[in-house]
């Protein structure tokens, strides 16, 4: 472990998710103090070789690494921003590392405050469920100052089986908002098709059986066309636009045919329409990114040739 001995870690927050990850510090030899304003969640921990706290200001004066799992943003301003919070008794060289999904701009706001005192932080929200946490399977994805994250990657790969530092300060918790609005627009779009399926006449488990089977349950797209075309801006077509267009206007074409109102599956479709009337129907598929792109005016396939 970076420090070559355990650490003596404080856990605020022991609901769902944070109970299951301290018991992993438990369990990989950290000396830890849990702290919950839920006293229930607290009898967990009773008979075990856990310290359970009175008060944060307890877990601020007895331990130089101190966890915070709570449900959101303005959990956390309070908790370290309060009159007795963290921020007013946290002793220079102390590490926070927020597992909250939280806001970055909160994040940074207090990672400022507590530098100006000495102390440090990393955001370091987790993906994978209560059942990751349980397993200690968990992908923790962390922002903050290389050296920061070196000192919690202990605490971090005790609950872990993947930590990927993607930047600095606030830099987890945006990776973290943007894997969640990927997952839950994805859950929406399969609802959609879903309905369009069984109103056509498929048993809805074995639609989903075919999708889990086929390219979308194995997320190809994500670890191989993606990366290989829109992200090196490589347009020479593996699957045309033209060719997608086709195919997502004869699934909503089949939608009006069963009478399943459709709003995701029509702004595919009106954003392939809008880059097939640009001229780009010969190249890759993914092209059509381009677009939004465009919109946000970032540079992301831009950085290599789009022509």
């Amino acid at each position: 472990m970076g420090s070559g001995r355990p650490y003596r870690v404080g856990f605020i927050g022991v609901g769902k998710i944070g109970r299951p990850m301290a018991q992993q510090l438990l369990r990989a030899g950290h000396d830890l103090l849990v702290f919950d304003s839920n006293t229930l969640a607290l009898l967990t921990f009773d008979g075990t070789a856990a310290t359970v706290a009175t008060s944060v200001a307890q877990v601020v004066s007895e331990c130089d690494v101190i966890c915070l799992c709570l449900p959101g943003p303005a959990e956390v301003e309070q908790v370290v921003l309060a009159e007795d919070g963290i921020e007013s008794t946290i002793r220079s060289g102390t590490l926070l590392i927020d597992h909250t999904t939280n806001s970055p701009a909160i994040v940074r706001k207090i990672g400022k405050r507590l530098s100006s005192l000495g102390a440090s932080m990393v955001d370091a929200p987790i993906s994978g469920g209560v059942e990751g946490a349980a397993e200690a399977s968990l992908t923790t994805l962390v922002g903050g100052d290389p050296k920061d994250v070196e000192r919690a990657f202990p605490v971090l790969e005790s609950f872990s089986t993947s930590v990927v530092h993607v930047g600095s300060l606030g830099a987890g918790t945006i990776a973290k908002l943007m894997n969640n609005l990927a997952a839950f627009s994805l859950d929406q779009i399969i609802g959609e098709c879903l309905t369009i399926g069984v109103k056509a006449g498929i048993e809805p488990d074995r639609l989903l059986d075919a999708l889990q089977q086929a390219a979308i349950g194995k997320a190809g797209n994500l670890h191989v066309r993606l990366p290989e075309t829109y992200m090196k801006g490589d347009f020479e077509p593996r699957f045309t636009l033209n060719g997608a267009h086709k195919d997502i206007t004869l699934a909503v074409g089949l939608a009006d045919e069963v009478g399943v109102p459709v709003k995701l599956a029509r702004t595919v479709l009106n954003e392939m329409e809008t880059a097939v009337s640009q001229g780009l129907g010969d190249r890759d598929a993914s092209i059509v990114l381009t677009l939004q792109e465009r919109r946000a005016d970032v540079a992301i396939s831009s950085r290599s040739s789009t022509t």
